[in-house]
């Protein structure tokens, strides 16, 4: 169970049963963890090589874990030892949040995080734990896809949400965001990384650095 591996620092690759089938995941847990925080991680598109071991993922993982927040992050549907197939971000939202009951921690303050197809399924997971419970959370979401997937369901007031995109985004459209975040209801945070494109190639360190910032701020670490 993902619960007792809370308990003990490291990096844990466990093999766990999911909705459909089994589900690859990895648990980072700091040495120096703060219990009152978990982070839920989402990966690129599956269809489109996108694995929980991308670049950008270990980034947010290492980013939580550096703050002493435990991270679990998970192959979709269809990719690695993950069983099962591609289901457009639904299912590898309910996913997420199976994974989530399996920590039995319903007073932590959950982050939800991914990058490209990953935040939508973020995104989706923090909409259907909200719906449910009142626990505090927070959002960021890395190079979303906002044209290709629906964000427009509402968030609880005052959900901290973060979005960044590099200028030179190659595959999502950096003015799409841009208007996305200026006319959201829910006002995200928009971080721009110039001379920046999809994968954050050589900025995986400025990353970080802008992850570790809105963490401490929303979680006054």
């Amino acid at each position: 169970m993902l619960s007792d591996k809370l308990s003990i620092p490291g990096i844990h690759s466990e093999i766990i049963p999911g909705l459909m089938g089994d589900l690859e995941v990895i648990m980072e847990v700091p040495p120096d963890e703060d219990h009152r925080y978990l982070a839920m991680l989402g990966h690129p598109h599956s269809l489109q090589g996108g694995t929980m071991q991308n670049k950008v993922v270990t980034t947010m993982a290492r980013a939580f874990r550096e703050l002493g927040i435990a991270s679990i992050r998970f192959n979709f549907r269809g990719v690695g030892r993950s069983a099962g197939e591609y289901a457009a971000g639904i299912g590898e939202s309910e996913d997420m949040l199976h994974l989530l009951s399996l920590c039995h921690a319903p007073d932590v303050t959950v982050f939800f995080a991914g990058f490209s197809f990953g935040s939508y399924v973020a995104f989706k997971a923090l909409t259907q734990y909200q719906a449910t419970y009142s626990g505090a959370t927070a959002l960021i979401t890395i190079a979303p896809s906002v044209h290709n997937y629906d964000y427009s369901l509402p968030l609880q007031p005052k959900t901290p949400w973060l979005i960044v995109i590099g200028e030179e985004d190659e595959l999502v459209s950096l003015n799409l965001v841009t208007d996305f975040a200026q006319t959201n209801e829910q006002k995200p945070v928009l971080e721009c990384f110039p001379n920046t494109g999809h994968f954050f190639h050589g900025k995986l360190l400025d990353l970080k650095a802008v992850l570790q910032r809105y963490i401490r701020e929303w979680s006054g670490l």
